[in-house]
């Protein structure tokens, strides 16, 4: 009690502070677009559009709004697209995804007249991430595969591996995690050549994922905890949180440490609060909902989960609604109300089943044809059980778990070889620089001997 009010207290405090930093930059930028004119009032109001977006989306879209109608004003296109692009990204952190869709859509018509492949492509992913949290992976693909496309006519290495990353991230929530961790492992190689801890953390943090799913918990934690190094280093809290989620979910269901659990559930908490992040205020609530539900608490776990029902079903997020459906299907399983359970399993599968996330339609079948067993329906037991077997098959599973340790050896052996490569390089450099000071001294030394000659026939001509 003592702990969880001195976390009350620090948060009072925090977002105190924050919020008196907020209001001075607010101030500032508010000042300056007083005074300002022409196409700077245009990136001030941007400014404080931005500024908003965490806070009140009303005054976000109201600002970016003025920003647009200046820039028609002026005929500053390109302006204009930048302003779009960015209304669309604060309806996205909203969760208000239809208009997320329509300002990402004019921005993107905007940057083909202007014939800016840079901002197309980042268009383009940014509609992908849309469709995906609408649970429509086809249309999400579709563009992920277009922007990929685009950043590669523009020779943008760096920004083609970002996509590549989401496009891992959709076969990853599809369940298809084989082809996710090629993505991932692909993308490793080149942001370790770039150099870029940023990504290689979120690599490290995605591939943790993976294992996690497949029961992997000790490859999972020791993915994991590179990533938590790197986040930690670069004081990264937003990306932390995410990996402190995952790391929650193992303490979780897998060693049943609900109190490590919670800590870090909490933790990851705060900070999307503190961001405004609804898509992950509602996994959050989500997960805490599953976790009280193990503890046997099932009163709060019913007041998480409908916590996240609520938003994933503003959000019209059907990729968020499988998981809070299951869970609150397993919640009534729980407290031997199969009737509740089947209701919401069967939501689950027919949303998982429609948008393609197998890993959650295998686990309704189980969930489902255990359910009918303790009620005594054979009928429906068989019939669920025959589902859930043919997309189970031991066989295949073990035939997946060999193809993923395949993958990494052979990123592995990859990795090796470029290191190898690398080394071969520098060899060769410095045998280079080698032979041209070995060129010089040699050079060096004949001009010497030559002046000692010189030197010496000066000296005998003289006597």
């Amino acid at each position: 009690m003592i702990l969880r009010f001195k976390r009350i207290i620090f948060l009072v405090v925090f977002f105190s502070s924050n919020l008196v930093y907020a209001n001075n930059e607010l101030d500032s930028l508010l000042d300056r677009l007083y005074h300002s004119g022409g196409k700077e009032r245009i990136g001030l109001f941007l400014d404080v559009s931005e500024t908003y977006r965490l806070s009140n989306i009303s005054f976000s879209l109201i600002y970016g709004d003025s920003a647009v109608m200046l820039a028609d004003e002026l005929g500053e296109d390109a302006m204009k697209a930048k302003v779009l692009k960015s209304m669309g990204v604060t309806c996205y952190y909203n969760g208000e995804f239809d208009l997320a869709l329509d300002y990402y859509n004019q921005a993107l018509e905007l940057f083909r007249e202007v014939e800016n492949l840079s901002e197309i492509s980042r268009c383009l992913n940014n509609i992908g991430l849309v469709y995906e949290e609408l649970g429509n992976y086809e249309l999400s693909t579709d563009y992920y595969e277009r922007s990929i496309n685009i950043a590669k006519q523009a020779d943008d290495k760096k920004w083609t591996a970002s996509v590549i990353i989401n496009l891992g991230n959709s076969k990853f929530y599809q369940g298809k995690y084989r082809q996710a961790l090629s993505y991932y492992f692909k993308t490793l190689l080149v942001y370790q050549e770039l150099g870029d801890k940023y990504y290689i953390a979120e690599i490290y943090n995605n591939i943790g994922s993976v294992y996690k799913e497949w029961g992997e918990y000790d490859k999972a934690l020791d993915y994991y905890q590179q990533a938590i190094d790197i986040y930690e280093d670069s004081n990264n809290e937003k990306d932390l949180a995410k990996v402190f989620s995952n790391l929650a979910d193992i303490y979780n269901e897998y060693y049943k440490d609900y109190d490590k659990a919670l800590e870090y559930f909490e933790k990851s908490l705060e900070v999307k609060i503190k961001q405004n992040d609804m898509i992950g205020i509602a996994m959050l609530n989500n997960n805490l909902g599953s976790l009280y539900a193990n503890k046997g608490d099932y009163d709060k776990a019913l007041k998480y989960l409908n916590i996240s029902k609520d938003l994933y079903e503003k959000m019209n997020s059907e990729t968020g609604l499988v998981l809070v459906y299951y869970n609150m299907g397993k919640l009534y399983k729980l407290q031997s109300d199969m009737k509740d359970a089947l209701k919401y399993y069967k939501k689950s599968l027919d949303i998982s089943l429609k948008i393609g996330q197998s890993d959650y339609t295998s686990n309704c079948y189980k969930a489902m044809f255990l359910s009918y067993a303790a009620m005594g329906d054979y009928n429906n037991f068989n019939k669920y059980y025959k589902l859930y077997e043919i997309g189970n098959d031991s066989l295949i599973m073990n035939m997946h778990r060999a193809e993923l340790s395949e993958m990494e050896a052979r990123f592995k052996t990859k990795q090796l070889v470029k290191k190898n490569l690398k080394i071969q390089e520098e060899k060769e450099i410095y045998k280079n620089e080698a032979n041209k000071y070995r060129l010089a001294a040699y050079g060096l030394g004949g001009i010497l001997v030559l002046f000692l000659v010189i030197y010496i026939l000066y000296i005998i001509f003289k006597r």
